[in-house]
């Protein structure tokens, strides 16, 4: 037997300071909560000055109140998985966050600990303090920590949000990786093209002036670009930003946005991509919530809210409104033609076996192994296409260089 030093929370907070005897520190924090109160610090005697020390300093770091700021998705998993590891300790929640507000490496998780915890400690359980940050917590996230919570399995629906938050990271950083290089390349083609004209064909008009003949369409075009651009060249981070504004109200106004998802819907092997990294997405979240025992349709609900792509996402809503109506879920999703034949088959068994759960996850890892072929494909075909894109603005600019060359060597002749 050995004595402790604590320091505890009483009737939620109030702060309490003692000594109790048990054989080992967690049977000295099982006897505190025994008591009604949630341990904060505990220390066996002997260490006492090196425990006030350290307390000392972790007052002086304890995070000030602050304005609370959206959580990186790196940041919501190094949350739950904090939550989840202290949870499988036997940890109570509040102290749980206690020891996230005082030790967390992020300012910002620390932040949002501290509000956290006062609302729980206010009377509110996990799932509503949480839906009190919208912006930091999604509807899914919020979801699945109320179905824990009411199922009593809430270490059990970290453990699952830590995994889906874990798979939905990869997944956007294969998005992210493919993508990244064609969208690098087009901007730094653009920019060449920028400096170009304004740079290097002003350079030739003199040239151009002294041969007295007509110039090209092209070259008058881009000469006369050029100039224009040299002389109001405060213009050009105008252009830049109202170029990139104009793409990004594009890809977000819900006409163009419809257009440009069905268009994408269409490419050959560009499909596959949309369609597959949509799916990954879907089923990831819809088999966490069917296994936390949220209802099939309310698990369709939160697996839809991950779509993005227009068109799929309607397909989608009508499965959930014929799973609502009693049609089975893989009837529903091969009416809806959005999954892959073997994920039916896959979906179809675990129905009529009883193990939709099992089914679901191996769907989810045929998908993941789709994704990675159609990443490895996309990436070997933007090299050849971004290749004749550069190639066909380096060819048309040197042409128009060099149009008024050849025609006045040809009218010399």
């Amino acid at each position: 037997m050995g004595t402790f030093n604590y320091e505890a929370l009483k009737n939620g907070n109030e702060r309490v300071n003692g000594n109790i005897e048990a054989g080992s520190e967690k049977e000295a924090r099982d006897l505190l909560r025994k008591q009604g109160l949630v341990p904060i610090k505990l220390h066996e005697k002997g260490t006492i000055i090196q425990a006030k020390k350290t307390s000392s300093s972790k007052k002086k770091k304890a995070p000030k109140k602050a304005e609370v700021k959206k959580l990186s998705m790196r940041e919501k998993i190094d949350f739950t998985n904090i939550l989840y590891t202290f949870s499988k300790s036997g940890i109570s929640l509040i102290e749980s966050l206690y020891f996230i507000e005082t030790n967390a490496e992020s300012k910002n998780i620390q932040n949002i600990t501290v509000e956290i915890r006062r609302q729980i400690l206010g009377g509110m359980g996990l799932s509503d303090a949480l839906a009190r940050f919208p912006k930091m917590f999604d509807e899914v996230y919020i979801g699945l920590v109320r179905a824990g919570e009411e199922s009593g399995e809430l270490e059990e629906t970290l453990y699952r949000l830590s995994y889906l938050l874990e798979k939905q990271d990869k997944l956007n950083s294969k998005v992210i990786s493919t993508l990244a290089y064609p969208v690098f390349v087009m901007a730094l083609a653009m920019i060449v093209t920028i400096l170009l004209l304004t740079f290097v064909f002003p350079a030739f008009k003199n040239m151009y002036d002294q041969l007295g003949s007509e110039l090209p369409i092209l070259t008058q075009i881009f000469m006369s670009t050029g100039i224009f651009l040299k002389a109001n060249w405060y213009l050009i981070p105008i252009i830049f930003l109202s170029v990139f504004g104009f793409i990004y109200f594009i890809f977000n106004w819900n006409v163009s946005k419809r257009f440009i998802d069905k268009v994408g819907l269409e490419i050959p092997v560009f499909e596959k991509f949309l369609r597959y990294t949509s799916i990954a997405n879907f089923i990831m979240v819809l088999r966490v919530a069917f296994e936390a025992g949220i209802p099939m349709v309310d698990s369709l609900m939160f697996a839809s809210l991950t779509i993005r792509n227009a068109v799929l996402k309607d397909a989608l809503r009508k499965v959930i409104i014929e799973v609502q109506y009693g049609t089975s879920l893989s009837v529903s999703l091969r009416n809806s033609k959005v999954f892959p034949g073997i994920v039916m088959c896959m979906i179809a068994t675990g129905e009529e076996a009883g193990s939709l759960t099992e089914m679901l996850r191996q769907g989810s890892e045929y998908i993941d192994d789709q994704v990675e072929r159609i990443v490895d494909l996309l990436s070997k075909l933007f090299e050849p296409f971004l290749f004749m894109i550069i190639g066909g603005i380096v060819l048309t600019l040197g042409l128009s260089l060099y149009l008024p060359l050849f025609q006045a060597y040809a009218n010399i002749g």
